[in-house]
């Protein structure tokens, strides 16, 4: 059920900018930044041979706001030999979390180009998953020892494994298994054994 993470040392919120010298057309873009990545995923599995899928891609806040994003990406992956549905967007939290925020639309134009979308909820968790947003996302991302300190987070575990989203935790530790299954986590990226 779950394939592989593609994390980088740098991501588009982290970039520093000191004025127009040091900014290009490429590093403001976030739909043209996260289209470059899918590319150099692409590239990357296709050159170790991975064949682990979907690949969970962390992607900036700005670029689900972004109406670019769809179309710049699915141009980017059909440049590849890989299809959309082997990505999985992980946008943070923060970006759904606005009450004003009309996340349904958003995730709704990387869901009709063929993409994957999942919530990367390790820093915080305060995304309300509508019954328009749960039939949308793929993918949750949590902490397993936030899951363990918070009985909240259990709760909306368990909603969203109810809803058939893949819950996936950080930080595991093997021994944890029967707990984590129990809470509604059915995947773990790099759980920990006890040393």
């Amino acid at each position: 059920m779950l394939g592989m993470v593609a994390e980088e040392a740098m991501e588009f919120e982290e970039r520093v900018r000191f004025g127009p010298v040091t900014g290009s057309a490429a590093d403001t873009d976030p739909a043209k930044w996260l289209a470059d990545r899918l590319g150099r995923v692409a590239s990357a599995a296709w050159a170790d041979g991975a064949t682990g899928r979907p690949i969970l891609v962390p992607a900036p806040m700005a670029a689900l706001a972004n109406a670019n994003t769809a179309v710049a990406c699915d141009a980017a992956v059909r440049r590849t030999t890989m299809c959309q549905q082997e990505f999985c967007l992980m946008f943070s939290d923060a970006a759904f979390a606005g009450e004003t925020v009309d996340c349904s639309s958003r995730v709704a134009r990387l869901r009709k180009a063929g993409f994957r979308v999942g919530i990367d909820m390790r820093q915080s968790w305060h995304t309300a998953l509508s019954e328009s947003l749960r039939l949308m996302i793929d993918t949750i991302r949590v902490d397993a020892d936030a899951l363990e300190a918070s009985p909240d987070l259990q709760e909306l575990v368990m909603i969203a494994r109810e809803s058939g989203i893949l819950v996936v935790a950080d930080n595991a530790n093997w021994r944890d298994g029967e707990f984590l299954e129990e809470t509604g986590v059915a995947g773990a990226i790099a759980p920990r054994t006890d040393a």
